[in-house]
């Protein structure tokens, strides 16, 4: 631990905070110590959500929204509103957006904003927000901002509106479309760039186009890209917004090849360029992330074990990372490291790679994680067993990426649930990227998952469980010293019998005799008269259908095919009454 303390020392503070059902706490990095905070005696929180730079931090307890400074531990302002679940901050922390479940009441009637903008330096105590409008679901709720804050846009039903310098009173400009299905603000200063999706309306096809900032016809898009069937559209933008990745899905595969629906992958970028990214194996996109330094990008794809491939911007493949159980991609964000690892329903394998020579760091299993963010410093990072996902022995570790732990903190009983980890990014620069060094032998065997042990022996040596049997001699059970332990179950005694009864069988039918002569005579006699009745009960069968024509009545064509085969039938009898 003393070397990873030596990396962070000299560093901007650093820490990490926790909400759980004992309300939110504030923790120092490395040492894991809970530090006093102005926020941590907020017991009843139902969100937190913490500006990109860790300066705000905004806490939703069910009756307000209250916005704290972290950095100089105090309250910022509160927000009026009850039972708001999602907040979030604009790029430059000057408004805050808030989004409640929107419902019809007395207290809320019908088309009243669950969608609202908020200033930070409106006053300690707000009642009315600076501007609000309905959004039913929590998809492309929150408005998009550049990084600047000079445009900012919203999706309508059938158009973008787009709000200049903060200014809310007006709509500065318009993208109107007969449905509009989301849209993209790509980071970067001037010029801007915007991508809107178009949902399939009527049959037709679905589209993205990626359009220059204040060019909004039909006719300037940058980019155009369109696809059949596909019911979701996001993109991901690289750091520069220069390239975008549509990951375009359908929640249905109609060639049943997959339980999970279909993912294509489209590349767009501002020069116009419009390609699908290959994939060389079937199955389902679990992930897509940009390097966040570099042109470059990581898929991983395909039934598991799935496939990890690295691509440029040419999307040619330039590294693989081979098949196994990964869901996720995980960037430090000095964009050196990359984990590639499985969480949720996946066992917690973890790989880590360095990214400039593409090599393996190390290999290991984080059991139960549901939770994972790189620390500032680039080099450790935070796992959680958190609730609803587990609810029993909910934990938070610290890791280095050799799989060393570097602290371990479980909450003191399963009445007691921890919800939520973040770290506090309160550096305004990133440090410098962490030099990769590689897991030691002794590291690589710490980091191996030891084998199960009953919770009651352990702490003791394995023999102390072996002893409590009977019969144990040296710490080894002897099965043939105790008579009641040999005494066959009534499962094998069934299935002993039945073992028995298939071996007289089989000595039966091997103490047949040989066939005679006259018994095979008998046999063919018996097959010969067996065709000849159900030959005749094909005539009787087409006499009635002759009948039937007699009176009048009009058969289908298969019942005169019938009828037109009497005479073959016959010959055969004559002759195999021969």
């Amino acid at each position: 631990k003393q070397w990873y303390q030596r990396r962070v020392r000299g560093m901007a503070e650093q820490y990490f905070m926790t909400r759980g059902s004992e309300g939110l706490k504030k923790y120092s990095y490395p040492d894991c110590k809970i530090v006093e905070s102005v926020f941590d005696t907020t017991k009843r929180c139902s969100g937190v959500c913490m500006s990109k730079n860790g300066k705000y931090i905004a806490v939703c307890n069910g009756a307000e929204t209250i916005i704290f400074d972290i950095a100089e531990n105090k309250k910022v302002t509160t927000l009026a509103r009850p039972r708001t679940m999602l907040t979030t901050f604009s790029p430059l922390n000057t408004h805050v957006v808030t989004w409640r479940q929107y419902i019809v009441s007395e207290e809320f009637p019908e088309n009243t904003p669950n969608v609202e903008i908020w200033r930070l330096d409106d006053g300690p105590q707000q009642e009315k927000p600076v501007y609000g409008f309905v959004k039913r679901g929590q998809s492309q709720w929150e408005p998009q901002w550049s990084e600047d804050e000079v445009t900012c846009a919203r999706a309508c039903n059938a158009e973008v509106q787009f709000f200049e310098n903060n200014d809310f009173s007006k709509v500065a400009k318009r993208i109107q479309r007969d449905k509009v299905g989301g849209v993209f603000m790509a980071p970067g200063k001037e010029p801007y760039h915007v991508a809107l999706y178009v949902p399939s309306i009527k049959g037709a096809h679905a589209f993205v186009q990626l359009y220059l900032y204040g060019s909004f016809e039909k006719t300037a898009a940058v980019a155009h890209r369109s696809f059949m069937k596909v019911d979701n559209v996001n993109i991901k933008f690289n750091k520069t917004g220069k390239y975008g990745i549509i990951i375009a899905s359908n929640d249905v595969d109609k060639s049943g090849s997959s339980y999970y629906g279909q993912t294509l992958l489209y590349f767009i970028s501002i020069r116009g360029e419009s390609n699908q990214i290959v994939l060389k194996k079937n199955g389902p996109v679990y992930s897509v992330e940009w390097n966040p330094v570099r042109d470059e990008f990581i898929v991983l794809y395909g039934f598991m074990p799935c496939k990890g491939t690295l691509f440029n911007v040419k999307c040619d493949p330039i590294h693989e990372f081979g098949e196994n159980h990964y869901n996720e991609i995980l960037f430090n964000p000095q964009g050196n490291m990359v984990g590639l690892c499985g969480f949720g329903n996946l066992r917690g394998k973890m790989k880590f790679y360095d990214m400039d020579n593409k090599k393996l760091l190390s290999d290991f299993v984080a059991a139960d994680t549901t939770y994972f963010e790189w620390a500032p410093s680039g080099d450790a990072f935070i796992t959680g067993t958190l609730s609803p996902r587990l609810r029993q022995d909910n934990e938070f570790k610290l890791w280095d990426v050799c799989g060393k732990i570097l602290h371990h903190s479980r909450v003191a009983s399963d009445d007691i649930q921890l919800w939520q980890l973040k770290w506090i990014n309160s550096a305004t620069l990133l440090p410098p990227p962490p030099v990769p060094r590689p897991a030691t032998s002794k590291e690589i065997a710490a980091a191996k998952p030891q084998a199960y042990r009953p919770p009651g022996s352990r702490g003791g040596p394995a023999a102390a469980t072996r002893s409590l049997l009977p019969n144990v001699s040296d710490g080894v059970y002897k099965p043939g010293s105790d008579s009641s332990r040999n005494q066959p179950s009534k499962q094998a005694m069934k299935n002993q019998r039945k073992r028995e009864n298939r071996a007289k069988q089989t000595e039966e039918a091997n103490a047949k005799p040989e066939p005679t002569m006259q018994d095979l005579q008998s046999t063919i006699v018996d097959e010969r008269e067996k065709k000849i009745r159900n030959l005749k009960k094909k005539l009787n069968q087409i006499e009635k259908l002759k009948n039937q024509v007699a009176e009048g009545k009009t058969l289908e064509k298969n019942q005169m095919d019938k009828i037109a085969t009497e005479n073959d039938l016959i010959e055969e009898i004559k002759r195999l009454e021969l």
